[in-house]
């Protein structure tokens, strides 16, 4: 598949977890450059704006922190972001919190491939515990999205698409 993004669900899938994977004609290096460059995002996602870090910038690396911006509908929401994985070429991973309450993890793999590479993007629910159930049932008024995983399953899949578009234009 050189073209689409995933047509059935990974078996990775469950409640809690969703993927989505696309090939892009870049090397995996390339790819993961763009994705880590968290400022980036807002190029590619119809959902986050952008980032902001915090500290030294430079290359990712684990430990970094940054400020994602999104927007959904009508309101914006910042998100604090924490870096857990930066391994150039293969994987970056980080944690979302709101409030200080465990939103998400995003975890997005590069797998090389002869006419390109592979860029799996994945999204876990971290929402759990009192404040994870109270955070979950106010989100929709503070985000616009009442169906979560509905929503980032086809934002992930636009973001991908967009993502590729650009890498192979050489945008």
């Amino acid at each position: 598949m050189t073209d689409q993004t995933a047509a059935t669900p990974p078996e990775s899938d469950s409640p809690s977890r969703i993927s989505e994977s696309i090939v892009i004609r870049v090397p995996p290096e390339t790819a993961y450059a763009a994705v880590s460059d968290v400022a980036r995002m807002g190029e590619w996602s119809p959902e986050c704006r952008g980032a902001w870090i915090i500290g030294r910038n430079g290359p990712a690396r684990t430990g970094m922190r940054f400020i994602g911006r999104n927007r959904a509908r009508w309101l914006p929401w910042p998100t604090l972001c924490h870096v857990v994985e930066a391994d150039p070429g293969r994987t970056f991973a980080f944690h979302v919190s709101f409030l200080g309450i465990a939103v998400a993890g995003w975890t997005y793999r590069f797998t090389p491939l002869p006419e390109g590479c592979e860029v799996h993007e994945e999204w876990r629910d971290r929402r759990s515990g009192p404040l994870g159930m109270a955070l979950t049932a106010v989100t929709p008024l503070v985000t616009g999205v009442v169906r979560r995983r509905t929503r980032n399953r086809a934002t992930m899949r636009t973001t991908l698409v967009a993502l590729r578009d650009a890498l192979e234009s050489g945008r």
